[in-house]
């Protein structure tokens, strides 16, 4: 037989897409009148069974029979795989993949052995599953204890089928067929351990990571109904030659999330160089899965930067702390990209919130577009600015207003209208119709782009909650036709999840498939983010840290992050200075008590500039080595006192000690530093604040360019090796 007809048999879990209050429970179950008037009264939430359980074993089990269902035909047959699913479902009994399904609670892992059977009996699980199996070869079961007792073998089989278990060593008892060739690959937390991944969706990894063979030799099928122990031997050797030909790709990196042993849904490579420094921007760079880089890898990954107005005063006189006479602010400031030799990014992304700020600006980026307006001749990317309404029921704009709007800008790219699903518009009933309306609105944008023939590049804008509805959404944009794809409302998330969300959207990427993150610029994470797809992101945070973090301030060279030292300036403009300063009349005084207190506020006044000053001027003379760091520090905390919190300031002076032992500022080449010595770590007002922000994107792009190099030279390395490898796989048995 050279095509089996397959069947996947799973169970039920726990994590459903849909979780409500009033789900159904196993006394709904028992009666049917009862269950058809409950269920529909949880109508809006039906999907199908494929669709509503997310547990982490059906999600990876679900990826991998999509892998097997896109293997195509065997030996050049246009024939395809027959790949179906069957669910034992605790409540509904044994049903395929696409029955329509509510939510509900009920599993047979809660269950004694005696309610287990009896309660399966009712549902008759077992004659459904020896009718179901006579139309199918080769049988793959994953099932848990309960699930496989649930089952009550043996069944009727014949000669001519093949049965691959993966089911915990416990289960073995209730494993019995008469007939067929039979495999059972028992697992425990040593295979987990091996295998490098988590017990609980263990099962649905392995058979997805065998599809993916598969997917690349779509004989190795026919070989597996013919040997069934063919299963684990070409899932080791492919574990042993993974393990054998990586390169772990070392480069220590910012902000990196403590990740440990499994990550998302795949083995991650060991990573043998741990390093540990306080205060450092060193670590880790996340290992990599044990599956090929993404088709699109070959698009290479691009940094954009967002604009938010950030400009600089070019002539600001940093010693008195003034700007330029008759400046006008924009017209005559400049952007990072201009005061560098060449931008610190590949792209500018523009959100229309910022144009919107007012008529005045709205005018001039119309009559001069917006390469002109930004000064800037490199990619520049729009999108709506999801965050400016995300109050709002729907979005303010029309799709034929903002085609307009990218059109008339000049936009090298343009984002569709979408509508974010995050914090409490993540929840059931208003996610819903978010994710819907993006996708109507994303199906709109493409449509009119090409009637009314726009120059700039479409880019779908993608909302979700989980890993799912993320990748059904790529799933429908790329079948619409969008080759640019932009995942949203990841900004806050952790980086687990993030990955999460790739691996699932992994399977449908394209080589000529484009992804984007909004938000997201972690560099610890741009290895395993380029390797499952990403090929562009954005971020502000190194820019903004600098005046919005407060500790990691400036970015050194050494990989260290640093804490500014805070000068604030000494005016009438500062909220805490002039709190310093007041007094309260509550009561009535005599003229001469009055004239007394001003005495005294002017007093005041003048002696906290004196502290202001005394402190700039101890740190430009620590700067050429005419001060002791000892009396730097103590000058410094002396103004700081006044508006730090007591319990602040042992915390700062270690943070400002440090800073001023290691003058990272001397060792770095960028040309603020070069030009400005240590009023770059002065934090005092936008044009440093901006300057020391520029600094740090500086030194993120060069971490980024050098880390895109690192992989590309492990990549091309291990090609040679990996190559061969594939090959040996595919050919063993």
């Amino acid at each position: 037989m050279s095509i089996p007809r397959i069947l996947v048999v799973t169970n039920c879990t726990g994590e459903k897409r849909f979780k409500q209050g009033n789900q159904l429970t196993l006394s709904d179950f028992k009666d049917s009148s009862l269950l058809m008037s409950r269920s529909k009264q949880l109508n809006e939430f039906a999907c199908s069974a494929g669709e509503m359980y997310t547990g982490v074993q059906h999600l990876r089990l679900m990826e991998g029979v999509n892998l097997l269902r896109q293997a195509g035909g065997i030996n050049g047959n246009e024939r395809v795989l027959t790949v179906d699913v069957a669910i034992i479902s605790a409540g509904y009994g044994l049903i395929n993949e696409h029955k329509m399904i509510v939510p509900y609670e009920v599993t047979f892992n809660t269950m004694k052995g005696q309610e287990v059977d009896e309660w399966a009996h009712f549902l008759g699980i077992h004659d459904a599953f020896e009718q179901l199996i006579s139309d199918y070869n080769l049988i793959f079961i994953l099932l848990g204890e309960n699930y496989l007792r649930a089952l009550n073998l043996p069944v009727k089989t014949n000669s001519n089928q093949t049965f691959i278990f993966l089911a915990s060593w416990g289960s073995s008892a209730y494993i019995k067929v008469n007939l067929g060739k039979t495999f059972v690959f028992p697992l425990s937390n040593a295979e987990a351990k091996y295998y490098g991944y988590g017990l609980v969706g263990l099962k649905g990894f392995l058979f997805k990571q065998f599809a993916q063979l598969v997917h690349r030799d779509g004989q190795l099928i026919s070989k597996l109904f013919k040997n069934p122990e063919f299963f684990k031997e070409v899932i080791d050797r492919l574990f042993e030659q993974e393990k054998s030909c990586s390169v772990q790709l070392t480069l220590p990196l910012l902000g990196a999330d403590n990740l440990r042993g499994t990550l998302g849904d795949y083995p991650l490579i060991d990573s043998k160089n741990k390093l540990k420094t306080q205060r450092s921007e060193i670590s880790e760079v996340i290992p990599l899965p044990l599956i090929s880089p993404a088709p699109n890898y070959h698009h290479g990954m691009k940094y954009f930067i967002p604009e938010w107005d950030d400009y600089v005063d070019p002539t600001f006189d940093f010693i008195q702390d003034k700007f330029t006479s008759n400046r006008v602010p924009h017209k005559d400031d400049i952007y990072a990209h201009q005061l560098f030799e060449s931008p610190n990014y590949d792209g500018i992304l523009v959100s229309k919130v910022v144009f919107d700020k007012s008529q005045k600006k709205q005018q001039e980026i119309l009559d001069k577009g917006i390469h002109d307006y930004i000064r800037y001749s490199g990619k520049i990317m729009g999108d709506c600015g999801a965050f400016g309404y995300i109050q709002k029921e729907v979005p303010p704009y029309t799709t034929e207003e903002i085609l307009d709007y990218y059109q008339s800008c000049g936009f090298n790219y343009g984002v569709s209208i979408d509508h974010l699903v995050v914090g409490k518009f993540a929840e059931p009933g208003i996610r819903e119709k978010r994710y819907n309306l993006t996708i109507k609105n994303a199906e709109e944008f493409l449509t009119k782009h090409s009637e009314y023939g726009c120059q700039f590049i479409p880019v779908g804008a993608i909302q979700g909650w989980n890993p799912q509805t993320y990748a059904e959404a790529v799933k429908a944009y790329i079948k619409m036709g969008y080759t640019y794809l932009a995942l949203g409302g990841l900004a806050r998330e952790k980086v687990e999840k993030i990955i999460e969300i790739l691996l699932a959207i992994y399977p449908y990427l394209q080589p000529d498939i484009r992804l984007h993150l909004f938000g997201v610029g972690r560099l610890n994470a741009v290895p395993i983010f380029r390797h499952l797809g990403v090929t562009s992101f954005d971020s502000a945070s190194p820019l903004r840290k600098a005046w919005l973090d407060p500790e990691a301030n400036y970015h050194g060279v050494n990989h260290n992050i640093y804490a500014a030292i805070r000068i604030p300036q000494a005016n009438h403009k500062n909220k805490k200075i002039k709190e310093l300063i007041k007094f309260d009349l509550k009561n009535y005084l005599t003229s001469s008590m009055i004239y007394l207190l001003i005495i005294t506020s002017f007093w005041k006044w003048e002696m906290i500039q004196f502290l202001e000053q005394g402190a700039l001027k101890v740190l430009r003379d620590f700067d050429d080595n005419q001060a002791y760091i000892d009396v730097t520090l103590e000058t410094v905390l002396t103004y700081n006192h006044l508006f730090l919190k007591d319990r602040l300031l042992p915390k700062y002076r270690l943070m400002y000690q440090t800073l001023l032992e290691d003058k990272p500022w001397k060792d770095c080449d960028c040309v603020i530093c070069q030009s400005l010595g240590v009023e770059t770590l002065i934090f005092r007002g936008n044009d440093r604040n901006r300057r020391r922000g520029f600094h740090n994107t500086y030194m993120f792009y060069k971490r980024f360019q050098a880390l895109l190099e690192e992989m590309d030279l492990s990549k091309s390395n291990h090609k040679q090796i990996s190559n061969k490898s594939n090959e040996e796989i595919i050919k063993i048995a």
